[in-house]
């Protein structure tokens, strides 16, 4: 542990030293395992912060709130602290960390949905970004429950029509990826348009923690017992790939006999798309630090038209599938970064109210030749 700290507190001082006239940035992020999913957000991360001039440090938080409180004390310990940090707050200990940031004048922005319920304990301590927290300048959190909701939605419409004549009601299995309110909020979405779907069936919500053979094997078992399964919904793509192998281990024709999809646009996944085996992946979130990036860059520059003060910063998901791969695929090749100009999207360019983050935009800029230099 008392290396990790030293590795800590020399990475990040030396950081912001060197760069001094940068915004100095932390991202505490909220990285278990090192997958496709984290390795395109830090690369996409650390391209729009060269593009809008910020001094960006990473660092792997490994998903675990104890681990989370070690760097946060030693960020505020820092005789230079950054100008602004982000992290993925834990509920267990968000007051007490709060109060430490503010204690230490640390703007802190956070990866969490605190505010939407305005009746829990947890609520009444924290209130609203720069209520009781000054410092707390805004919330900034994907929709998990309406990206699940969109996710199942393709997937029973896709079922339906190679389907409905063989079974008229259909059969759901969702494989979830652990207990951290992302993934439970997946899993709500999945039960709730499964009700307004009708003739459709959830046949069991099981963890698969977030694991490729796990999904695999909790497929074949729950197949075995349900006697049939028509759709996979997955709250990852490493997961949906699991089920598929599973799938096909069982003889069953993908997009045919079962309907299977995922999260994260990952290349695997993708490609799985377009050989006509996965049914469908939800993605776009790996962009999300990068908007988040776009409109710190606008608050340091201009904070009087541009202060982070909205309550929540709410990124939506994006389906692809067969139908629309020709036109998204190239999103989700992070190979394609380098053409993209995050400049392009502030409102110090575009002289706008507000921000278009859309998938639309993205692609204008990945098609635009010559690229466009926007300063």
């Amino acid at each position: 542990m008392r290396s990790l700290l030293f590795f800590i507190t020399f990475f990040l001082s030396n950081s912001i030293i060197n760069k001094a006239l940068a915004i100095n940035v932390t991202y505490l992020s909220q990285t278990d395992k090192l997958t496709p999913y984290w390795v395109n957000t830090y690369a996409v991360a650390h391209a729009a912060a060269q593009d809008l001039g910020i001094n960006l440090t990473i660092i792997e938080g490994q998903g675990h709130r104890l681990l989370q409180s070690v760097v946060l004390t030693e960020l505020s310990r820092l005789s230079v602290k950054p100008d602004l940090l982000i992290f993925h707050a834990f509920p267990q200990n968000a007051f007490k960390y709060f109060n430490l940031l503010e204690q230490a004048k640390i703007p802190f922005v956070t990866y969490s949905n605190f505010s939407e319920d305005t009746s829990s304990p947890l609520h009444q301590q924290l209130s609203y970004p720069q209520k009781k927290f000054k410092y707390w300048l805004s919330e900034h959190y994907v929709e998990d429950f309406k990206g699940a909701a969109q996710l199942t939605h393709s997937l029973i419409s896709q079922a339906r029509k190679k389907l409905n004549n063989k079974y008229p009601q259909l059969r759901v299995l969702a494989l979830s990826g652990d207990l951290i309110a992302e993934s439970k909020h997946r899993s709500q979405g999945v039960g709730a348009q499964i009700k307004q779907e009708g003739n459709v069936t959830l046949v069991q919500d099981v963890i698969a923690n977030w694991l490729q053979e796990d999904a695999k094997a909790k497929f074949k078992q729950l197949y075995a017992r349900h006697k049939r399964i028509d759709i996979v919904w997955a709250s990852s793509d490493v997961m949906a790939m699991g089920a598929l192998q599973g799938a096909k281990e069982l003889n069953l024709i993908p997009n045919k006999d079962i309907f299977i999809g995922g999260f994260d646009w990952d290349t695997d996944a993708i490609n799985s798309i377009r050989a006509g085996q996965l049914s469908a992946s939800a993605g776009g979130q790996f962009y999300n630090v990068a908007w988040l990036l776009v409109q710190i860059h606008d608050h340091f520059h201009n904070p009087t038209k541009s202060p982070l003060n909205k309550n929540q910063i709410i990124d939506k998901y994006s389906i692809i599938d067969l139908n629309n791969l020709i036109d998204l695929a190239p999103l989700t090749d992070i190979n394609n970064i380098e053409k993209i100009n995050f400049y392009c999207f502030t409102k110090a360019h575009t002289k706008q109210q507000g921000y278009d983050f859309s998938m639309r935009l993205l692609l204008n800029q990945l098609t635009r030749q010559p690229p466009s230099p926007c300063k």
